[in-house]
């Protein structure tokens, strides 16, 4: 059970903004639960996949609520946005690439850009973007994809990306 369903439940960690590390403890903290529970599991109530989300979103949750202080910086989206070497960011075609981008960015409404800011700027991770925006998590997700697709799609009108 534990091979075939901790991706899924370490992918859920990490899309709620935990990293790596936290990540790990939390997956191994959900499938703990799930052992000791499993009597408890009814297939009438509902699918096995169901039950064990619920369990990794109380534990998601409990974690947030415990941490005494928030960290919104997310490591590897900024080690992943300064990932480029330096003499590639000096072509003219990332001047380029990079002036289009800030172009675009600069069409999208206020609070839109705010959050691309927020999140590609400043690297910070959607649970500390809706703590500081005073929005739900969804929201900040929801918002940032329709930010990214107003986004390549001005860039495609720029001939940037296809």
């Amino acid at each position: 059970m534990y091979d075939s369903r901790a991706g899924q439940v370490a992918g859920y960690f990490r899309r709620s903004g935990f990293d790596r590390s936290t990540t790990a403890d939390l997956t191994q903290e959900t499938f703990v639960r799930v052992f000791a529970a499993l009597s408890q599991y009814d297939p009438a109530r509902g699918a096995f996949g169901s039950w064990l989300l619920a369990i990794s979103r109380n534990i998601a949750r409990k974690h947030w609520r415990r941490r005494v202080t928030e960290n919104s910086y997310d490591p590897e989206l900024a080690d992943a946005m300064f990932a480029m070497p330096a003499e590639a960011s000096n072509s003219p075609e990332q001047r380029e690439e990079n002036a289009a981008v800030a172009d675009c960015v600069s069409f999208l409404d206020e609070q839109l850009g705010e959050l691309i800011r927020m999140r590609y700027v400043r690297g910070m991770t959607t649970r500390g973007i809706a703590d500081e925006a005073r929005i739900p998590e969804s929201t900040v997700r929801s918002r940032l994809s329709d930010a990214l697709a107003r986004i390549e799609k001005c860039l495609q009108g720029k001939g940037i990306v296809q």
